[in-house]
């Protein structure tokens, strides 16, 4: 198979924190076709950090998207989507909300303890990985 095979249903994106540290990781289309279509017209998607309970960061996206195969329990390094508060967020440990998000992929860097060290405030841009 050629290295220049690229996965239709796995998109790699970029994470970038405050212009300095980047993460890879992938949407999975599978898994919200339609959200993350939207998503991918909108990139890159850059704000600033927030953070809910310790249990991940997110940064707010200017789009109004309905639930699309929500769930409940999300693992360390999950990307979301929440439709109720349209926000797209990195999961930082393993979770169970009470509020259903649109599951879209997860980083697939090693380095994701990375994120433990930033703050409210810290700017975010995720956008389409070029590999």
């Amino acid at each position: 198979m050629s290295s220049e095979f690229q996965s239709v249903s796995r998109i790699p994106i970029r994470i970038e924190l405050n212009q300095a540290s980047e993460l890879e990781g992938e949407f999975r289309r599978h898994l919200s076709p339609l959200t993350i279509k939207k998503l991918l017209g909108s990139f890159p998607i850059c704000g600033r950090i927030n953070s809910y309970d310790g249990k991940f960061i997110y940064v707010q996206v200017d789009l109004q998207l309905g639930s699309e195969k929500p769930v409940l329990s999300f693992k360390k390094g999950d990307l979301a989507f929440s439709p109720a508060g349209n926000f797209l967020c990195i999961f930082l440990c393993d979770a169970t909300l009470k509020q259903k998000l649109n599951l879209l992929g997860r980083v697939t860097s090693d380095n994701i303890d990375i994120l433990q060290s930033f703050k409210v405030g810290d700017y975010l841009s995720i956008k389409k990985s070029l590999n």
